[in-house]
């Protein structure tokens, strides 16, 4: 059987997606029923995505979300700079820091000095990012891995914020209301995740660049009240600063 499904890897990976017809083709003699199976072991094994009718190699569902964040990061890019060359600045060597997933907090992580700070992050890229430093230690939280943008989130992930003490919070969201104050992402299980470590948090920043004003995503995860510094970039409107500084935020 081992050899049977490194080949059905191999032929998986070579034609990246597939049919459980086309297997069939493929492997003459075995049935239907132990294709499906196989399929089941491999995806236990992380080497393909099952999908209707057949799988798709894992590596390409990676190259193609690695080009999915790519994307992202170049968006707004000069935008995202600002921020995070202006947020690396708010925190402290020595201290634990929780960075959240997104595209500007991969340029806070990818400009954050390389010092003796604890960084924990539910977020693959972030962690790859700040790994390539020599000095900062870097845990990544366990839990159930989202395949679309490399995040942990569920029980696991909010069991391991429960017992760390978190000092700083560099947080991002996909939108921001501003008539209500509420910070909104699109995923459930992801705004869970960062209502917990907001709560944990002593202080928490947010990160967030003018095009997410106004942007409605489903799930609130914080308030303006539950940030005590926000980050933002030259374009963000003056009149929306005052308004948020005079609720007790600083804004930088």
């Amino acid at each position: 059987m081992k050899d049977r499904l490194f080949h059905l890897k191999e032929f998986i990976d070579k034609n990246g997606k597939v049919t459980v017809h086309e297997l069939e083709c493929a492997f003459r003699g075995v049935s239907s029923m132990t294709l499906r199976r196989d399929l089941i072991r491999l995806e236990e094994q992380n080497a393909v995505l099952r999908v209707p009718g057949g799988a798709v190699s894992m590596d390409s569902v990676v190259r193609a979300k690695e080009a999915d964040v790519s994307k992202r990061i170049n968006y707004n890019a000069s935008e995202k700079l600002e921020i995070a060359e202006k947020a690396v600045a708010l925190v402290e060597p020595k201290s634990c820091v929780f960075i959240d997933g997104g595209s500007t907090t991969t340029y806070f992580a990818r400009a954050l000095p390389d010092d003796n700070f604890y960084i924990l992050t539910n977020a693959l890229i972030i962690a790859e990012t700040i790994l390539r430093k020599e000095k900062p230690t870097v845990a990544l939280l366990g839990g159930d891995l989202k395949k679309n943008n490399f995040i942990t989130v569920g029980k696991t992930c909010q069991d391991f914020i429960d017992n760390v003490n978190i000092q700083t919070a560099v947080m991002t969201a996909t939108g921001y209301i501003r008539d209500t104050g509420d910070f909104t992402c699109g995923s459930q299980s992801e705004a869970e995740v960062k209502r917990k470590v907001i709560e944990k948090a002593d202080y928490v920043i947010m990160l967030l660049d003018s095009s997410k004003v106004n942007k409605k995503t489903p799930y609130t995860f914080a308030r303006l009240t539950d940030v005590n510094c926000m980050v933002v970039d030259k374009n963000f409107s003056r009149d929306l600063k005052a308004g948020i500084e005079a609720q007790g935020v600083r804004v930088v």
